[in-house]
């Protein structure tokens, strides 16, 4: 399975132990993968997991078994589960999560592989630090084929020993980040000298994992190195180091198909049948692998357009997507669009996001005379002030273009950055006739919804040529879940370039007390409207898992040190009832004044406090979803009443008029533990600031 990173149009939302209280969380598996075709003890780890019950899409039963209650600091944080597979189960990642009475877990990835399991040395319990750091120290590994469960402590490098033969092929091989280890994994194999017979950092179709085959010159001993590109200390830094003789793939071409067809692709080698004729209409991705093979599987893009390989010699008419490969360095590929005058087109290249082409694309369009039209791929990143996560490299890029007055057809092109090509340089370019367009992304992989209180779900809105509002909604809420605010304001006044635009939204999700909310996956849309009146509905797509990387930071870092995300595991939204917060908070509008500048809005807040007894904050925080140009200012408590206080929030003439959610946030600390309560949203209109000089206090709105 490949796991994704978070694209640097994603906010990243921190799962902090404030937010979490009682709820369970899980921060690892023992083991991290097994050999299929038995029975096996998963032992969970994490904080919460009293009562837990195992939700998986791996086809098994979960058994829970006698807990631990040797230690007081034990209780919660282990749960012992006896899994029975029925029947041979398939090799990949399945998703751990559990559910408790106290709310649904995150996800952890557990392997399944067809070699006989083993464990690191130093990565047994009582074992001591940095012990096979190095030649002379190194642990020893039985036979091949074999998969060993280690990690890396910190900024360390495992050494193992092996024993060859002279002319013997071994294929080494690490699982990490495809299973969500936040390590960067770089594998070496050493002679008993120390010198370097082969080394893989970021191998095809692997991500950012690692993969070697190796031909042995002598007998003898030799050496496995693993360690981290960056020396990284990690909190995921798990791995898993594959040896054996066996087959993988060796490139995947196309890298996609289309959705409803049985699609023929090469995986070097050897070709394989994929079926997309039963694919889900809301995935973008399947996984294909070798018949009975021993490596994770590789994703493999699922389309709605009509398919075309090149080369293409005739003209192409829209909308469709072409599976292209650039062969060899400094190759440029070509295609003929037909359009109509004045068409509105939408180029979009998908190669480095699906983890398994190298290509770091550039496209451009010319009109009939050789004009350039557009390019992108190669240009600055935009400046969005909505985008406050960027990183020093792009994703794969997307042009949006007008074709010219009395234009018949179009040029468009596909080359590398950096002039590469080969094998593992692979693209999917979609073609269509779109003038207006978005994606819906959700920045959390589930949420837990206090009984009586609200929850937080932020959202990104990618804007793909279409800058109105955009309202947020849940297709599917369940009786006693309010759905509230959504309202994304229209597209800012920014520089348009052929990159994407981002936008905030924010959905706040409130259980009713007593209503009994089982765990279920809601379905989040955006829906805009289009200048006939018509809409145009996208459903959101969600992260699934976050794992954070260290040594990232919230901007400017490379894409290797993104959170990574799981979206191929096509989950919506999973949302469960968590117990009652400490108290619950509420916000309302007390008057509002129409200045020269903008307008000052004054408000109050107010604690409910579950235990009178409990301490109250001073302050709370405000938000005003999508405003720019805005200050809250004058925050303080009423002398004679510590459970409310006011605030004001003030406009300017840059702050877009436009309906606003404005909802505020407080920390309290109960029993010991921080939470941070949510209020229900109210809704402010800000309106244009058209005459100077004029003051005036409205109603309220």
């Amino acid at each position: 399975m490949m796991l994704r990173y978070a694209m640097r149009w994603m906010p990243l939302l921190l799962l902090t132990s404030a937010a979490l209280q009682a709820q369970p969380l899980l921060t690892g598996l023992q083991p991290r993968g097994v050999q299929k075709g038995r029975p096996f003890t998963l032992t969970l780890t994490g904080k919460n997991l009293d009562g837990a019950k195992i939700r998986s899409t791996m086809p098994a039963s979960f058994t829970l078994l006698a807990s631990d209650r040797s230690s007081p600091m034990s209780e919660g944080r282990t749960a012992t589960f006896l899994v029975e597979p029925a029947g041979d189960l398939s090799v990949g990642a399945y998703p751990i999560r559990v559910e408790t009475p106290d709310g649904i877990s995150n996800i952890q990835l557990l392997a399944v592989g067809t070699f006989p399991e083993y464990i690191e040395d130093e990565s047994r319990p009582g074992a001591l630090p940095n012990s096979n750091d190095t030649i002379e120290t190194a642990q020893t590994l039985p036979p091949a084929p074999l998969t060993l469960n280690g990690a890396l402590q910190g900024p360390e490098r495992d050494v193992f020993r092996i024993q060859a033969k002279s002319g013997e092929k071994q294929v080494f091989e690490v699982e990490a980040r495809r299973l969500g280890s936040a390590i960067d994994p770089v594998l070496e194999i050493l002679d008993a000298s120390g010198k370097s017979l082969a080394r893989s950092e970021d191998a095809p179709l692997l991500g950012l994992d690692a993969r070697v085959a190796v031909t042995f010159p002598r007998d003898g001993y030799f050496y496995v190195v693993v360690h981290d590109s960056r020396y990284s200390t990690q909190a995921a830094n798990f791995y898993r180091l594959k040896v054996g003789s066996y087959a993988y793939p060796r490139e995947i071409f196309p890298l996609g198909g289309r959705r409803g067809e049985v699609v023929q692709a090469s995986l070097g080698a050897q070709k394989i049948t994929v079926d997309l004729r039963k694919v889900d209409a809301n995935a973008r991705q399947v996984f294909v692998n070798l018949p009975d093979s021993a490596v994770l599987p590789v994703p493999f893009a699922v389309g709605d357009d009509p398919e075309l390989t090149a080369p293409v010699a005739d003209a192409i008419g829209l909308p469709a997507t072409i599976n292209g490969r650039l062969a060899k360095p400094g190759q440029v590929d070509r295609y003929q669009v037909r359009v109509s005058p004045g068409e509105a087109l939408a180029f979009r290249i998908q190669a480095r996001e699906l983890g398994t082409s190298k290509l770091m694309a550039v496209i451009a369009v010319l009109d009939e005379k050789g004009k350039l039209l557009a390019r992108s791929g190669d240009e600055p990143l935009a400046d969005d002030v909505y985008n406050v996560n960027q990183s020093r490299t792009a994703g794969d890029p997307m042009l949006r273009v007008k074709a010219p007055e009395g234009a018949s057809s179009v040029v468009v092109t596909v080359e590398d950055l950096a002039l590469r090509g080969g094998a593992d340089y692979a693209y999917r370019l979609n073609l269509e006739s779109v003038a207006q367009d978005f994606r819906v992304f959700l920045n959390a992989p589930y949420v837990n919804v206090p009984a009586g209180g609200s929850a937080i779900l932020p959202v990104t809105v990618q804007r793909q040529g279409y800058d109105g509002e955009v309202q947020l909604r849940v297709s599917n809420a369940p009786p006693g879940l309010r759905v509230e605010a959504g309202n994304v304001v229209a597209g800012g006044p920014v520089k348009e370039t052929p990159q994407n635009r981002n936008s905030r939204g924010t959905l706040i999700l409130t259980a009713d007390p007593g209503v009994t909310l089982a765990p279920l996956d809601l379905i989040v849309e955006g829906v805009g409207k289009l200048p006939d009146g018509s809409s145009l509905i996208r459903r959101a797509e969600a992260p699934a898992m976050i794992v954070n990387v260290a040594g990232a930071s919230e901007q400017g870092s490379v894409d290797r040190q993104r959170p990574l995300t799981a979206p191929w595991l096509g989950l919506d939204l999973p949302v469960a009832r968590t117990k009652p917060g400490a108290a619950t908070l509420e916000v309302t509008m007390l008057e509002r004044t129409r200045m020269e500048e903008g307008d000052q809005m004054k408000f109050r807040w107010k604690w409910n406090p579950r235990d009178a007894t409990l301490p109250l904050p001073k302050t709370v925080s405000a938000e005003m979803v999508g405003a720019a140009d805005i200050r809250v200012i004058d925050m303080k408590a009423d002398s004679d009443d510590r459970a409310t206080g006011t605030f004001l929030v003030t406009t300017t003439k840059l702050t877009r008029p436009a309906r606003y959610d404005l909802y505020i946030t407080g920390k309290v600390t109960a029993e010991g533990q921080q939470e941070e309560i949510v209020s229900r949203p109210i809704v402010v209109e800000v309106d244009e600031v058209k005459a100077p000089n004029v003051a005036e206090t409205g109603s309220i709105r």
